[in-house]
């Protein structure tokens, strides 16, 4: 495919009237080497006059949602090399209170479990919360967001059921706070992101005001929870108008609307709620940023963690057998250790159609926002995506070929069709 036509296919997707999207990032690696890298639309738009709408670039970040969540599995997994996390071990021991479904007080929930979305641990209405509120607020009867008991599955046991689950990874990132001493976010940039030439981060009060300048809104056409795809795009997260926040910034469950209040971290005791940083979800990077991901697995990165290592990650920890988990509509058919595993199943978890081997990554979904990191190790091949929102209801617009949007759909098949063609 020329070059030319591939700009041309992907600018025409963020002009469709019914399905527009208001910013695009892309990158294309083959057999090991970034071959295409660019961007599209515009990072923030003014309400009242597109003269002062401002573009997206290759170094504009995006809160990139899900893909936040293999982040904090490389993390994880620097710490098991350090010796000081076992994979098998309860996670009680390194958090400092017993954790336990109360439907199987004898089973213990374990560290592969919650990288993998075997824990039986579920969201319930929320699974992020500030501090001085702790992670034991969710699990205890006594806490302030037990919700009778909403974040424990009641019929599966730890490690015998999949369910995707946001506070997995909140547990995980305090956790690391528990293990390493240190907040979540200082442990993310020193140990995994800046080692592999990452900026960014998960907490936007530490970044610089040329960082925050260039940090991409999220965007819907949706107000009120009415979607208006002929209407005018409504600011979700991160529109800071360019002044750093003085912390991080998480919903506020004592008000009735969940306004937004910010944690002041002089008071923050690490290893006991890292919830805000949302691990989950809230790490801000561009997408030749998330490619240096794509490129530790293939070697071709800074190794920040041994080959054995990066090996061990991909291997199914769980593998859907038609009853044992919840594939989030067929989304999810495979789970390595904080790997999204891509078995390429027609009509499910086939992101690119005519592709005959497995992709490994994760992909990103929220206020907006759609993110694919999908990575082939064995022929070092890689795709990544970043939509900075979405201009109609995702429901109605559904792919064609798999259980992702048609947005994602059209993007990756782009991209495959060039990665081919070179």
């Amino acid at each position: 495919m020329p070059f030319q036509s591939l700009q041309t296919k992907l600018q025409t997707l963020l002009q469709n009237p019914l399905h527009a999207i208001p910013s695009l990032q892309v990158v294309v690696i083959r057999a090991g080497n970034i071959v295409y890298a660019e961007s599209f639309g515009d990072r923030y738009i003014d309400p009242n006059d597109p003269g002062k709408n401002l573009p997206v670039n290759n170094q504009t970040r995006f809160r990139v949602a899900s893909i936040s969540k293999l982040a904090v599995a490389l993390g994880i997994m620097r710490l098991v090399e350090q010796g000081t996390i076992d994979l098998e071990s309860d996670v009680s021991e390194y958090l400092g209170f017993t954790l336990r479904n109360p439907a199987f007080p004898k089973a213990p929930i374990r560290v592969w479990h919650l990288l993998s979305h075997t824990s039986s641990i579920r969201d319930g209405s929320r699974y992020a919360v500030p501090s001085p509120y702790t992670l034991q607020d969710f699990f205890r009867p006594e806490g302030r967001f037990f919700e009778d008991g909403a974040h424990f599955d009641p019929r599966h046991a730890p490690g015998a059921y999949a369910q995707y689950a946001n506070l997995n990874t909140g547990l995980l990132g305090t956790l690391i706070e528990c293990v390493a001493g240190v907040r979540f976010d200082l442990f993310m940039e020193r140990t995994v992101l800046r080692p592999l030439g990452l900026g960014g981060g998960f907490n936007a009060s530490r970044f610089t005001p040329e960082e925050i300048g260039n940090l991409a809104v999220l965007y819907r056409k949706q107000a009120g929870g009415v979607w208006n795809p002929s209407g005018p795009w409504v600011a979700q997260v991160d529109d800071y108008g360019g002044v750093i926040p003085p912390g991080p910034i998480t919903q506020n469950p004592d008000k009735p609307d969940d306004s937004l209040v910010v944690v002041d971290l002089s008071t923050y005791q690490p290893g006991t709620n890292a919830t805000f940083f949302s691990p989950q979800g809230g790490l801000r990077a561009s997408a030749l940023e998330l490619a240096q991901m794509a490129l530790l697995f293939m070697g071709k990165a800074p190794p920040i963690l041994q080959p054995t290592t990066l090996q061990r990650m991909l291997q199914p920890q769980w593998i859907w057998d038609g009853h044992n988990g919840d594939t989030m509509e067929g989304q999810a058919l495979s789970w390595g250790l904080g790997v999204w595993r891509f078995t390429n199943t027609p009509g499910l978890d086939c992101p690119v159609r005519g592709h005959g081997r497995p992709w490994y990554g994760h992909l990103g979904d929220a206020y907006g926002l759609l993110s694919g990191l999908l990575f082939d190790p064995e022929e070092q091949n890689a795709l990544v995506y970043i939509l900075g929102g979405q201009g109609c209801d995702p429901t109605t617009h559904r792919g064609i070929y798999s259980a992702y949007t048609r947005w994602e759909e059209e993007v990756l098949h782009v991209l495959y069709g060039f990665l081919q063609s070179i």
